[in-house]
C-alpha cells in the first residue's frame, strides 16, 4: 500500500509540474505525437495486410493450393486456379491433407420464398467437409453432410452467412428449413455461420454456401460449359495439413502428384504443377505480396525514424529543463532522497508525456488511416480490416513506454547524478558540469540531424513514387468514365434476349444528352480477369507448354471508344461478328510486341486450349492496365461478345462532364428496361 501511495504521489507531483510548464509540455507531447501517431497509422495498415487474423481453427495449417503453368518462354506462371477434374484428383489422391475442399464462386440473384425483389448475392460452392476442414462450427443449424455433395438434385440445401441472415431475414431464429430460390431452384436453409466468419483470405466473404454438386444449377456463365474440361482453370482449393506434415513436405508431395497427372494427361497438364500458401497469407494476392512487404518496410522505417527524431527532441527538452531544475534536484538529494527515488519521479513525468502522446497518436491514426489510402492508386482494399483493435492499442501502449525509456532515461540519469550537489554552492546562473550536459545534448542533436536527413530522403523518394503512381496512365478514360453492372443472366434471360437487352441498354444510354459514348465488356477496369492458354500459329497446340497465359475480355462494338482506349490499326468488332461467322479477336500493342514484333499482326491466327476454334486478329488497340496500376505492359486479347457470350457484363459510360452528374440518369435509363 505504501508503494502504491508513493506512486500516486509521484503521479500527482508530475501532473502539477507539467501543468506549471504548459509550453514545454505541449511541445514535448506534440513532438512525440507525430512519431507515435505516424507509427501507429502504418502499423494499422501493416496489421491489416500481414497480421489480419483469419477466423478459422489453426490458420497456420490451412493452405490454399494454387496451380502453376510453364509458358512458352520457359517461365512458370504461378498462383492460378485449378481445373475441376485436376482438383478432384488432388482431393482424392493426396496423402498430406486431412481434408481438401474445392471452392467455386458464383454470382446469382436471391429471391426469398418466391416473393420480393431479387437481390444480388455472392454464392460459393464447396465440398461437404469445407467447414470441418476450416474448423468452423455453425451459429445455428448444421453444416453439409456427405450425401448432399454426391447428387445434385436430391439435397438442394444452402448455408447462410450471418450477415445475410441478419440483413435479409431479420435474424429470424426459425429460418432453418425455410426455402429460398437460387437460379429458379428451391434450396432449404440448413445452417447459419457465425458472425465473425468473413474475410477469410482467398475465400473472401460469400453470402451463401451451396454443395459443389449444384454447380450445374448455379453457374450461369461460360464456366458451366467448361466445368468438366481438364484444361479449364475454375477452382480454388483449401486444405488442412495432417498433424506433423510441414508445408515443404506438402509441396513436395503435391508436386509429385501434379507430375503424375501431367504424365497421365499430357495434352492438358504438361507443364502444370501446384504451389501452396497459408490461408492467413492470402489477404493480398500472393504475386503482389513482395511489393506489399517492400512498401510496408519502407513506411515503417520512415515513421520509425520520425519517432526517433521526436524522442531525441524531447530528450533535449528534458535535459534543458533539468538544467533549470538543478537546484531542486540538489535540495531533494541533500534532504535524503535516493538517486532511484529522484529517477522514478522524473521517469513518471516522462511516462505521462509518453502516454499523452500515445493517446493523441491513436486519434491521429484514426483520422489519418483512411487519408493515406486516398493517396494510393486503386484506393482502399475492401476485404482488409483497418480497425484500431486491441493489437493496435497494445502496440501503441508498448510504443509509448518504449519512447518514454528512449527519451526519458538519459535525462533522468543525468539530472539525478550526485554531482548536482554542487548547485547548492553555486550562486550564479551558470550550469554546473557543462561539458557533460552539452556533450550529451550535442550527441542528441547530431543524431536528430542524421535521422532527419535519412527520413527526409526516404520520404521524398516515397512521395515521389506516390506522385508517379497517381500519374500512371492506365491507358483508358478515367476522369469522365463511370461503370455499371448488367446481369440479365441472373434474371435467366436466354442468350438472344440478353443480347437484345445489351443493345437496348446501349441505345438508351447513348441517347442521353450528358453521355458522349457507351460500350460493354465482360470485365470492369483493374480487376481479376480470365486468362486463356493461347497458342500463336505455327506451334504445336497439343502441348500446353507451348502456350502463353494471356488475359481475355469480351467486348461489344463501340467499347474501345467508350472506354477511351485508342485504336492503333485494323477494325473494331461489329454486329456481323456473330456465332455463325469466323471468330475474330482484337489484341493490344503489348501482345503484338510480344509475339510479332516488327510484323503486321492483322490476319494472324490464335488458338486456345479452352475452346476448339481459332480466331483471326482484326485489330490492334493501345495497351491498358488490367490488374494493377503498377504492372508492366501485359498482352491482352479482346473477343467479340456475340461470339463469346457472357450473361453478366459491365456497362462503360463516358460522360461529357462530371460522371457523378450523369450517374442518376444513366441508372434510370437502364432500370427502365426492366419495367
Amino acid at each position: 500500500m505504501n508503494s502504491l501511495g508513493t506512486l500516486w504521489q509521484d503521479i500527482r507531483y508530475a501532473i502539477r509540474t507539467l501543468a506549471k510548464n504548459p509550453g514545454f509540455t505541449t511541445v514535448a507531447i506534440l513532438s512525440l505525437t507525430l512519431g507515435i501517431g505516424g507509427t501507429t497509422t502504418i502499423f494499422t495498415l501493416v496489421k491489416a495486410v500481414f497480421l489480419q487474423s483469419v477466423p478459422v481453427k489453426d490458420p497456420a495449417t490451412a493452405l490454399i493450393v494454387y496451380s502453376t503453368q510453364q509458358t512458352a518462354d520457359g517461365k512458370v506462371t504461378q498462383f492460378l486456379q485449378n481445373s475441376y477434374l485436376n482438383a478432384l484428383d488432388y482431393r482424392a489422391n493426396n496423402d498430406v491433407f486431412s481434408g481438401l475442399s474445392l471452392v467455386v464462386n458464383a454470382g446469382d440473384e436471391l429471391k426469398v420464398s418466391g416473393t420480393g425483389k431479387p437481390e444480388v448475392v455472392d454464392v460459393q460452392m464447396v465440398n461437404w467437409d469445407f467447414f470441418d476442414i476450416l474448423g468452423v462450427k455453425p451459429f445455428l443449424g448444421r453444416t453439409f453432410v456427405a450425401e448432399e455433395d454426391l447428387t445434385p438434385d436430391s439435397h438442394p440445401v444452402v448455408i447462410l452467412s450471418y450477415g445475410v441472415w441478419n440483413s435479409k431475414y431479420g435474424a429470424d431464429p426459425k429460418i432453418l428449413g425455410k426455402i429460398i430460390r437460387l437460379s429458379e431452384q428451391d434450396f432449404s436453409v440448413v445452417g447459419i455461420m457465425p458472425k465473425e466468419f468473413h474475410d477469410i483470405g482467398r475465400i473472401g466473404s460469400p453470402d451463401i454456401w451451396a454443395p459443389m454438386m449444384m454447380h450445374d444449377q448455379l453457374l450461369t456463365d461460360s464456366r458451366k460449359d467448361w466445368f468438366s474440361r481438364r484444361r479449364a482453370r475454375l477452382v480454388d482449393m483449401v486444405g488442412r495439413l495432417k498433424p506433423g506434415v510441414t508445408l515443404a513436405q506438402a509441396v513436395t508431395s503435391m508436386q509429385s502428384l501434379g507430375a503424375h497427372l501431367a504424365k497421365v494427361y499430357p495434352a492438358d497438364n504438361s507443364g502444370r504443377t501446384v504451389v501452396m500458401t497459408p490461408l492467413s497469407e492470402s489477404n493480398v494476392p500472393p504475386q503482389q505480396r513482395g511489393l506489399f512487404v517492400l512498401v510496408g518496410t519502407l513506411m515503417m522505417v520512415i515513421v520509425g525514424l520520425v519517432l526517433l527524431i521526436g524522442c531525441g527532441n524531447v530528450a533535449n527538452l528534458l535535459l534543458a529543463r533539468a538544467m533549470q531544475r538543478r537546484r531542486e534536484f540538489a535540495i531533494r538529494l541533500s534532504l535524503g532522497a535516493s538517486r532511484w527515488r529522484l529517477m522514478r519521479q522524473l521517469m513518471t513525468e516522462s511516462l505521462l508525456i509518453g502516454l499523452a502522446a500515445g493517446g493523441l497518436g491513436i486519434l491521429c491514426a484514426y483520422w489519418s488511416r483512411d487519408l493515406l489510402w486516398t493517396l494510393l492508386p486503386g484506393g482502399r482494399p475492401e476485404n482488409l480490416d483497418f480497425s484500431l483493435d486491441g493489437r493496435v492499442l497494445l502496440f501503441t501502449l508498448g510504443l509509448s513506454i518504449f519512447a518514454t525509456l528512449l527519451f526519458g532515461l538519459a535525462p533522468s540519469l543525468q539530472a539525478s547524478s550526485p554531482n548536482q550537489m554542487a548547485s547548492l554552492r553555486d550562486r550564479t546562473d551558470r550550469p554546473s558540469g557543462t561539458s557533460r550536459w552539452y556533450g550529451l545534448r550535442g550527441i542528441l542533436v547530431t543524431a536528430q540531424i542524421a535521422f532527419s536527413l535519412i527520413a527526409l530522403t526516404g520520404s521524398a523518394l516515397f512521395i515521389h513514387s506516390l506522385r508517379n503512381a497517381q500519374e500512371v496512365d492506365p491507358g483508358f478514360e478515367v476522369k469522365h468514365e463511370l461503370v455499371l453492372g448488367l446481369n440479365p443472366g441472373g434474371a435467366h434471360y436466354p442468350q438472344g434476349r440478353a443480347e437484345q437487352y445489351y443493345r437496348d441498354a446501349l441505345e438508351k444510354v447513348r441517347a442521353l444528352p450528358m453521355v458522349a459514348d457507351a460500350g460493354i465488356s465482360n470485365m470492369g477496369p483493374i480487376s481479376e480477369n480470365l486468362s486463356y492458354s493461347t497458342f500463336p500459329e505455327g506451334v504445336d497446340a497439343a502441348d500446353p507448354r507451348n502456350a502463353w497465359q494471356f488475359p481475355v475480355f469480351a467486348v461489344a462494338p463501340g467499347f474501345f471508344s467508350a472506354a477511351g482506349i485508342p485504336f492503333v490499326r485494323g477494325r473494331d468488332v461489329n454486329d456481323l461478328d456473330g456465332p455463325q461467322t469466323n471468330h475474330v479477336v482484337i489484341v493490344n500493342q503489348a501482345l503484338v510486341d510480344h509475339l510479332w514484333k516488327g510484323k503486321d499482326p492483322i490476319g494472324k491466327q490464335l488458338s486456345f486450349s479452352i475452346v476448339p476454334w481459332k480466331a483471326t486478329v482484326i485489330g490492334v488497340v493501345g495497351t491498358v492496365k488490367t490488374r494493377t496500376l503498377g504492372e508492366e505492359p501485359r498482352p491482352a486479347i479482346y473477343f467479340a461478345l456475340k461470339q463469346t457470350y457472357y450473361p453478366d457484363v459491365i456497362l462503360y459510360v463516358r460522360a461529357k462532364g462530371d460522371p457523378d452528374v450523369a450517374l442518376t440518369n444513366v441508372r434510370s435509363a437502364v432500370q427502365s428496361l426492366d419495367t
